[in-house]
């Protein structure tokens, strides 16, 4: 953003963000909360795990089939109009969740079918947020705002999942998703307070189709910046190790290898949010005093290493309840150094109208490649121990970070 727009709203900022952040804050805590819930209400309706992959996948793979095209759109149009777009969306379709169990109509596919159709509008939302904070904020405050917008969604999740362990046994688990409907209109009203300049018109035209526009942005990213590449292979390599036992494996864990409870999932689940909070100080505070490249590659790393001591779950004689939960606890420690470093580095080494296109790029390697991910880890579920898949997947998260950090060019980046 040019500086004199900067230099104009500069007393819009605080406030834009501060919108922005009790947003997310709301909308992110109803999240978390329906992720538990669809989870384990497909895990009680089923007792399947290939069938539990299968809501996953279905709530992750529009990121796989669209996320691209968001990453143009975001870049085309108005990313504050594409974000009240999806959070509208979203508010309308998680309702229809209570409305179907309630009828007796929620089979599995249609249950699937609303969680694909709620994160298709989703994947618009991530990329857009993403891409407007450079036009908030000035660049010298970009590590700063993105930590403090992933403490966010931090805070959110052990809020969210906190209190849905607290309201479970209460509200029960269908009528959780009444709240993660509010949240997205809560979300939906703090976005509209937002205010900053319109800066010039994105829509596209005849020679500027969309299409067009997402092979320059993927020429971009494989032959004008390698870095780019790179990070965001070793990013998908690293979350199709990670996000499926991260995601099915866990409840799975739970449930069938000591008989734990909803309340139970929902409790060591919000022991991310704690973590990564804490982390996320430790970020604001120094991260910008080293390479932002070495850290993203040591949180890889450590991201791998911290799921290991899973498999001893159910294996010695500490609780399971607590020992899972002090494991989920110090591995999220390093996620906040992948998270806050990564976005904050493409915003200081891509140009402004090309990171809708990125961060879309980014989101096909985290959710898109999840998808694959906790299909494949449903599947195997069925022959293996959950146990076992954390022990293989620690290791290969880990390699993938080794691998990035092994290049200079990754290793120096800021």
């Amino acid at each position: 953003m040019a500086a004199f727009q900067v230099s104009k709203f500069t007393p819009l900022v605080n406030r834009n963000i501060s919108f922005l952040w009790v947003g997310q804050l709301v909308s992110q805590a109803g999240d978390s909360i329906s992720h538990m819930a669809v989870i384990w209400l497909m895990l009680d309706i089923t007792g399947s795990p290939s069938l539990t992959g299968f809501i996953a996948f279905a709530a992750t793979v529009p990121a796989l089939i669209f996320g691209l095209f968001s990453g143009v759109l975001a870049d085309q149009y108005r990313r504050k109009t594409l974000m009240l777009i999806s959070d509208l969306a979203r508010f309308f379709l998680i309702l229809f969740i209570p409305l179907f169990y309630s009828l007796g109509m929620l089979s599995p596919m249609l249950l699937a079918t609303i969680v694909f159709a709620a994160a298709s509008f989703g994947t618009l939302f991530n990329p857009a947020r993403d891409a407007i904070i450079p036009e908030l904020v000035p660049k010298s405050q970009l590590l700063k705002i993105n930590a403090l917008i992933q403490s966010t969604g931090y805070l959110a999740y052990f809020v969210g999942l906190f209190g849905a362990g607290m309201l479970l046994s209460a509200l029960g688990l269908v009528n959780l998703f009444l709240l993660d409907s509010g949240t997205f209109l809560v979300s939906f009203l703090m976005i509209i307070l937002i205010s900053y300049p319109r800066g010039e018109k994105r829509a596209s035209t005849y020679e500027n189709r969309h299409l067009s526009e997402l092979k320059k942005g993927l020429r971009y990213v494989i032959y004008e910046d390698r870095r780019l590449f790179w990070i965001i292979l070793i990013t998908a390599l690293n979350n199709f190790f990670i996000m499926g036992p991260a995601v099915v494996g866990t409840p799975l864990l739970i449930k069938e290898v000591w008989d734990g409870s909803g309340s139970d999932f929902a409790f060591i689940e919000s022991s991310y949010g704690v973590g990564m909070l804490i982390a996320t100080i430790f970020v604001y505070r120094y991260a910008s005093r080293y390479k932002k490249g070495t850290w993203l590659m040591l949180g890889l790393i450590y991201d791998g290493l911290s799921f290991i001591p899973l498999y001893w779950v159910g294996r010695l004689g500490a609780d399971p309840f607590w020992l899972t939960l002090s494991i989920i606890f110090v591995h999220s420690l390093g996620i906040p150094f992948i998270q806050v470093t990564r976005t904050t580095l493409i915003h200081s080494i891509v140009p402004g109208h090309m990171q809708g296109r990125v961060f879309s790029m980014i989101n096909l390697a985290v959710i898109g490649v999840m998808s694959i991910s906790v299909a494949l880890t449903g599947i195997l579920a069925e022959w293996i121990s959950p146990r076992t898949i954390f022990l293989f997947i620690g290791v290969g998260a880990a390699m993938s970070g080794l691998m990035g950090l092994s290049m200079k060019t990754i290793r120096d980046s800021d």
